[in-house]
């Protein structure tokens, strides 16, 4: 997977979106991506636990896949921000955080529906679904 290139088709494909990490089923960070201005919440150390604790959670819905089907994303809602959990392929996770708050006040864009079917239209590479990508 070339991971810059999809993460900063990801970043521009909203901008909501705060930043853009890729890392491993064990959580840890092969690329990571961040909007100019934009603050972290947490440390590095931080950063690192949380993604180590969301990919052990994506192991254990990964074991029910042959019951209820292949998970397509999570979402995990907080007062600041949310973050978005996508597969990408078989050996890494695409987590996406983007504002509580929109800074996109148009109609068409900015809400956390809209910023997961662009990802998932991008990790698909069928940019087609939705012609504001393009």
């Amino acid at each position: 997977m070339e991971f810059d290139a999809v993460m900063k088709r990801i970043m521009d494909s909203d901008d909501n979106i705060r930043n853009c990490i890729v890392a491993d089923t064990e959580g840890e960070i092969k690329a990571s991506m961040h909007r100019d201005g934009v603050r972290n919440y947490l440390s590095e150390e931080e950063t690192a636990a949380s993604l180590k604790r969301a990919a052990s959670s994506w192991k254990a819905r990964k074991q029910l896949s042959p019951k209820i089907g292949r998970g397509q994303y999570a979402v995990a809602a907080f007062e600041k921000l949310t973050r978005m959990t996508f597969p990408a392929g078989e050996n890494h996770l695409v987590f996406v955080s983007m504002a509580s708050n929109p800074v996109r006040d148009d109609i068409y864009q900015g809400g956390r529906e809209d910023v997961i079917e662009h990802v998932l239209n991008i990790l698909s590479g069928d940019y087609t679904k939705n012609l504001s990508l393009i």
